[in-house]
Order: C-alpha cells, then structure tokens, then sequence
C-alpha cells in the first residue's frame, strides 16, 4: 500500500496508505499528498531579505550556483526566446516546461519570468528543493513579486520545509490575499506543526475566497479527522466530493474516514472507483485490523470524541 497520512494524530499504522493532503497550487491530475514532519535540524532561516532558505540554496539566491552557462562567451553570445516561443513553451509537457525555461537562465540568470514559470514547473514535477531555487533567484531581481513569494512559498511547503514555508506563506499571502491557494498551503503546514486550531483557520480563510474548492475542502476534512472528529470530517469530504473536479485523493480521502468509522464495504467501494479492486480491498482489510487491534493513540481519540 502507499499511504500518505500524518504520523503524528492518526495512527502510526496508517503511514503508506494511499490518502493524504491535498497539495493546492497543482492541477487536480497532478495533485500529491504531502505531509511527515521533518526534524528541526533540517529547518530553513531567513535570508536578510526575508527570504527563508537553506544553505543549499545560498548560491541559487546570489545567482551564481543553479543555473550556469558553460562559458562566458556562450551568455554572452546567447539570445532570449522571444515572447511568441515562451508562449509556446508554456503548452509543452512539464519535464519540457522546465528544461525549456532552465535554458532561459543559462542565458540570463536575472530573468525573472524564466525564474518563475522554471520554479512551478519544477515543483509540479516534484522537484521542490530546485523549484526554491529558482523562486529565490527572481526574488533577488523581483523582491516584492507576490508571484515568485508564492512560488516559493509553495516550492518549501513541498519540499516539507515547514517554518521556513510558514514565514514565506505568511509574507506571499500579504501580496496575494485573495489567493486561496496559499491559504490551503498555509493550513496544511499548520496540520504538519501540530496546530489544527490555527489550520482550521486558515482552510476557513481559503474557503471564504473559494466555497466549494474541492481540494481545501479535503484537506480541511482530512484535518478534522486528525482531531478524531470524523462525522464532521465525513461531512467535509463529502462536501469535497460532490464537485465534479474533485481529485481523487478527495474520495480516498473520505474512503479513510467512513472505513474508520466501521463501514468496511462502503469504504472500499469509493477507494475502488481510483484504486485497482485488489488495492481497495487490501486497505480496507488494513483498516479493519487496525481498529480491531485497538491502536492506541486513535482508540483514545474515537473514545474522547464519543463521551
């Protein structure tokens, strides 16, 4: 099974299963769960400019280490892609998208659109930490751009760099209030710090912008149920799950709640309409054993919720 919960309200038996966040900012084919908290040791600071990164990314930030041409005369004697083949670019597969955009930076490691639309390819591809990269590059030519702070923003909250993320989340959400994309991600770093008061209230925020966004919706239901509060987590995810753009790790999402709630069969019937039948059954007989077993954090929580 490949689960994707967070290890620190729901069962540690639950790691590997095949539900988990959603991650905003990606379209719903290509939408990933992510959530494991990372040691402190691994956590980002700020730059002086506000920036948070690793020092990994110190080069990337002064433009000197992510991209490089091979020589001198080869920037020098190299042209930038004219608007009609960015445009151009911008309809390619991802894997092109940023191989196309990287080029743009050999030629000039001060463009900033290139530095922009390099990073969300890059994160959508899953490279998160060259995605920082090349977000905190434009940063040193486009320091206040609300499009390259949510860039990075959303590059750290995928590579799980948590409070780095928050303080990038919280400076791209000043420039971008209405984006309700942010506020997902910010409520999904919330969840992975151990705050689900404060990341109720940042999905709240994002459902103001955006009612019936199926992906805050089930990221919101998938944190309520991390509370032990499942028959409102059910009515979330169902919520999610009533928009014909819901993703489908929103209905394995509500899969997860109603087996935990004892409705084996229903439970494998929704995580069979994304899941090969074999799969479905599997998780659904995981479930039935863990709660049979009594898992003891989980068994606590159910029991808190019931008195």
């Amino acid at each position: 099974m490949s689960f994707h919960i967070c290890a620190h309200r729901l069962p540690a038996a639950l790691i590997g299963a095949s539900f988990g966040l959603i991650f905003l900012g990606i379209s719903p084919a290509q939408a990933f769960p992510l959530f494991g908290k990372k040691s402190e040791a691994s956590a980002k600071t700020p730059t002086a400019n506000g920036a948070p990164v690793s020092p990994g990314i110190k080069n990337a930030v002064t433009g000197t280490a992510a991209v490089k041409a091979t020589t001198a005369q080869e920037i020098a004697a190299a042209k930038p892609a004219s608007a009609k083949e960015r445009q151009a670019a911008r309809s390619l597969d991802l894997i092109n998208q940023a191989s196309f955009w990287m080029g743009e930076l050999q030629k000039n490691p001060a463009d900033a659109e290139a530095a922009l639309e390099g990073s969300v390819a890059l994160r959508k591809i899953g490279s998160a930490e060259r995605a920082v990269q090349l977000a905190a590059m434009g940063l040193q030519v486009k320091g206040e751009s609300p499009q390259l702070w949510s860039a990075l923003a959303l590059g750290l909250v995928a590579g799980g760099e948590n409070e780095p993320a928050l303080q990038a989340l919280q400076k791209a959400i000043s420039l971008s209030p209405k984006d309700a994309s942010l506020q997902s991600a910010l409520g999904v770093v919330y969840d992975r710090l151990e705050r689900p008061d404060l990341a109720a209230t940042a999905y709240e925020a994002g459902l103001k912008l955006s009612p019936e966004d199926a992906t805050i919706l089930s990221n919101y239901g998938l944190s309520i149920a991390m509370t032990g509060d499942l028959k409102s987590a059910e009515e979330m995810l169902r919520r999610a799950n009533h928009s014909p753009l819901a993703p489908p790790q929103a209905r394995q999402n509500l899969a997860l709640v109603v087996g935990l709630q004892g409705r084996f069969e229903e439970s494998e019937r929704l995580a069979t309409r994304d899941l090969p039948p074999a799969v479905a059954s599997e998780n659904a007989a995981y479930l039935k054993a863990m709660l049979n077993g009594g898992e003891s954090r989980w068994t606590q929580l159910r029991q808190e919720k019931t008195n």
